[in-house]
This record gives C-alpha cells, structure tokens and sequence, in this order.
C-alpha cells in the first residue's frame, strides 16, 4: 500500500503544503470567541491561543525575528531545553488577545511566503532553523508541516472541527512516521522471525512494518517492510503465512493523534489481527514528535 495522497516532494509543493496549513490555523482562529482561544487542549498546558502563539513565535523567528528571552521555569509541562525555547515564544504572547496573534499570523504568513518566493532558494538551501541552528529548506519545511499540522489538529480537536485529514501537511506527517517506524521498533521486544505491520486506512492510506531476525549470537535485526528494496521478500513471507504476525489498522486521526503524543493507546480506537499484547507496545513506542 504505497502511501496516498503522496506527500509534497518538490519545493513548490511543499511552500504550498506550508500555506495551506497556516491558513488552516488562520481561519480557526478567525472563528474563535474569547471562551474557544482559552479552551485547554491535548497538547499538557496549552490552550487554542497558546498553540496560534506558539506557530506566530517560530515562523517570526524562522523569518530572521529576536526569539524572546523570557522566565518559563517551574512549569510542569515544560521538560527539556526544546520545549523551553518553544514555550518562550508562547510566553512572550501570553496577555495578547486572540485576534491580535491570529493577525501577527496572518502578517507573518504573507511575509514568509514573500521570503520562501526567493527564485535563489533551493531544496538543498541552508536556513535558519529553530535554536540557532540551520538546515536545509527541505528538512525545516517537511519539519514545519509536520508540527503546524499536529497544532492545527490540536486546535481541532479542543473546537470540535476535525478536519484537513488528507492534505499535504497530513501525508507529510504520516510519511515522517513511515520513515521513523523501523527505528522507533527498536524499542519492541520480539521473537525471531516476529512481524508487525502498522496501517493508516484513510484519509491518508500507508502501510509500514517490519520483521525481526536473531542470529546465533542473539543480534537481533529489525529488517523494515514494504520499502521496494530487497527486503520486500519478508513482506511476501508475512502474508504467505510463513511466519507470526500482527497487524494493527487505525484511521489517520487516530494514528496521528497517538504518533503525536497526544493521545493514549488506550484511548486510541483501532483494531488488531494477531498479538494483542505486541500491538499495545508497538502504539504504545510510536510517538515521534517532540
């Protein structure tokens, strides 16, 4: 199951993936009263206006802004260095009204849409990045849309408005956990010759998987499936019945909201053919975002 819709690859299509899901914020917030901006959300101690703030603070500084230098120690939901820059950013805007973060949003998506227009950019192009660091336009875009997707789906969530479930900041997200899925197993105890296979059934469909060998000394190898290299072979094996496995099949909502930390295994809804206790530690291992 090759994944679908294909994520943005290009640099066109990735700006592009990048607008849609700041306009998507955009426009929630424009519909937001005063009681909505302060509801709490899955994401531990912020609310709707703080996730709009937390968008506003990066892209300002990603567009060459000051990042603020402001007091966030003492609080709970704040537990290493990342989260702090991040929560700094939040801070600083907190006392600012949720109409005027949305407009800061709005100024600011046509700013970096202006700078990202430079005909001199390319994927490769070194850029600013958050912490004083760089990367190349292609990682931070891939990188944006995977975190102002997740925080559009927080907002979301709190409104009720669930929604954008198959756009291209929503392929890029599951594509960024299809490629982590093999690494993220390693924290899997399993048997030789054990498989599991993850699936996304929609909006946006994705298979991933892998399948586990043991050599005499007791390596063990994690062999990632359905990537149409040669170890496609063991994928053929796992539906010929040759070997144990487990699949587990959730929608994009569900596998989304827990690959994002935001929800659960027991409160994501999916189902299991094979080793019920393997699938909880495999949900249980799959949260990927910071």
């Amino acid at each position: 199951m090759p994944l679908h819709p294909t994520p943005p690859r290009d640099l066109d299509e990735l700006v592009e993936g990048f607008r849609q899901t700041v306009q998507a914020v955009i426009d929630l917030g424009h519909g937001c009263t005063p009681e909505q901006f302060a509801e709490p959300t899955s994401c531990p101690g912020w609310s709707v206006l703080d996730h709009v703030s937390h968008i506003a603070a990066v892209e300002h500084y990603l567009d060459g802004g000051d990042h603020p230098d402001v007091e966030v120690s003492g609080l709970e939901h704040v537990r290493h260095e990342f989260a702090a820059w991040m929560e700094q950013g939040v801070q600083a805007r907190r006392g600012t009204s949720g109409p005027e973060v949305v407009a800061e949003l709005e100024t600011l998506l046509h700013n970096r849409l202006a700078t990202l227009a430079d005909p001199d950019l390319t994927l490769d192009t070194e850029v600013r990045a958050p912490m004083d660091s760089t990367m190349r336009l292609s990682s931070l875009l891939r990188l944006r849309l995977t975190d102002i997707w997740t925080h559009e789906q927080d907002i979301r969530e709190a409104l009720g408005r669930i929604g954008d479930l198959d756009t291209p900041a929503a392929a890029t997200f599951v594509n960024a956990l299809v490629r982590s899925f093999g690494q993220l197993m390693h924290a899997v105890p399993m048997a030789d010759g054990q498989t599991v296979i993850l699936e996304s059934t929609g909006p946006v469909t994705a298979r991933m998987g892998v399948r586990v060998s043991h050599d005499e000394t007791g390596e063990v190898t994690y062999h990632s499936l359905f990537t149409g290299e040669s170890e496609s072979g063991m994928g053929e094996a796992v539906h010929s019945g040759e070997d144990p496995s487990t699949t587990i099949s959730l929608s994009t909502e569900a596998l989304t909201r827990r690959a994002a930390g935001r929800r659960t295994t027991g409160d994501t809804t999916y189902s299991v053919v094979g080793d019920e206790d393997l699938a909880v530690r495999v949900l249980d291992a799959i949260t990927f975002t910071p």
